[in-house]
């Protein structure tokens, strides 16, 4: 019996590795579930190498818009229509209003473009794909995603060795959500500072 159990276990794993899904077939799974989403909303953390942790929500339209909403620290938007970013904080009510070109078409299908995977371990709630490519601003990138390949977590590791990670939840996809409501419209009392990442 216990040779006859031992034999069962062999096949169950001899099987499941012929299942398996490369780091390569994971990456591209993954590509293409975040491609085929038009719009996804929900609620969004995250949490920096020094312990510091963002919270709120967020509203995202393929292929470059997205509304965070902040809960914690509160009163703080970031809102990019693909043509402009505004970064707006109530409590200084200062927005920053950045030029960001002809916008970034791809979201996070395209930010993961041209890595190395390296591992793709499946567990009872997804995947866990690992990324490397040592010319790129962020050199590792880990992605954790369900088992339909949708999204949780991202931790993006940069050159100095610091990581932050991105968890999302509550997720909503297919959500109808006019264009006009990722261009943003600060109160009008605010202090505008145009493009301040171009000022040397």
């Amino acid at each position: 019996m216990k040779k006859l159990f031992s034999i069962m276990v062999l096949v169950l794993i001899f099987i499941s590795s012929l299942f398996a899904l490369t780091g390569e077939e994971a990456i591209i799974r993954f590509q293409q579930r975040m491609r085929s989403i038009n719009t996804l909303s929900g609620n969004v953390s995250w949490t920096t190498s020094n312990g510091f942790t963002y919270t709120g929500t967020f509203k995202y339209k393929t292929p470059d818009k997205l509304y965070i909403n902040l809960t914690a620290p509160g009163g703080k938007a970031i809102v990019t229509n693909g043509k402009k970013l505004w970064v707006y904080d109530k409590s200084s009510n200062i927005c920053g209003v950045q030029d960001v070109g002809d916008g970034y078409s791809g979201g996070i299908a395209s930010i993961v473009s041209g890595y190395n995977a390296l591992l793709a371990a499946q567990g009872t709630g997804g995947y866990t794909i690992k990324l490397r490519n040592f010319e790129k601003a962020y050199p590792e990138i880990v992605i954790v995603a369900d088992s339909n390949f949708l999204l949780k977590k991202l931790i993006l590791k940069d050159k100095q060795g610091d990581s932050t990670t991105y968890t999302i939840s509550n997720l909503i996809a297919g959500e109808n959500i006019p264009n006009g409501y990722f261009d943003f419209k600060p109160p009008t009392s605010a202090q505008s500072v145009k493009n301040p990442l171009n000022i040397q």
